[in-house]
């Protein structure tokens, strides 16, 4: 009876150690993998306005040297600051002198690659789920979002659309319009890494 006991429990364990590698191995393919909006790469950036710490000259800026469809607009090279967006292989500009922001590279359903910028300082309370978003930089945007995109410029082959976000769920509409100024000023001078 003792030796019937333990086989259950043998076998019972065995199948809670079975069901709980399955649940592990679901959690990590699901992580691995990529769904709607689901971001790929999130990293804080922390601004200065020293400028010592901007590494960014004039060659570097005008190094793939991009076409603008935006109005065009002179940017003192030594006034502007960088972000590599490495899984989109372009290098962001903006202007120097705003507070440290986060970016996340994203994906649509339709596979179209992007990067949002937010801050904590700009997240809102009116709007559910708000992240404090103030611009996004779309690879290749598609022709129906065309209304929501505010700048494009083409590098190389491929063309960018700057898309800032509404004052509707911030609470810091005049924090948001300096972060959306200094991104707007600099997407000009994106390039590719």
């Amino acid at each position: 009876m003792k030796t019937q006991g333990n086989k259950r429990l043998t076998i019972t364990l065995i199948v809670l150690g079975i069901l709980v590698l399955a649940v592990a191995g679901a959690m990590i393919a699901k992580s691995l993998t990529t769904s709607d909006d689901q971001a790929k790469t999130t990293t804080p950036v922390t601004t200065t306005d020293d400028s010592d710490t901007d590494s960014s000259t004039e060659a570097d800026i005008d190094k793939s040297t991009p076409t603008e469809t935006a109005p065009a607009t002179t940017v003192d090279p030594s006034t502007l600051s960088s972000v590599a967006i490495e899984p989109l292989g372009v290098k962001v500009f903006y202007v120097k002198g705003i507070a440290g922001f986060d970016f996340a590279v994203k994906r649509t359903a339709d596979s179209t690659e992007y990067v949002e910028f937010s801050s904590a300082e700009l997240t809102g309370t009116k709007c559910t789920g708000d992240e404090g978003s103030f611009a996004s930089i779309i690879k290749n945007p598609a022709a129906g979002t065309q209304q929501t995109i505010d700048q494009t410029i083409k590098v190389g082959n491929d063309t960018y659309g700057l898309s800032l976000a509404g004052e509707d769920c911030t609470a810091n509409t005049a924090l948001l319009r300096q972060y959306q100024a200094s991104f707007t000023d600099g997407f000009k001078s994106l390039t590719t890494l």
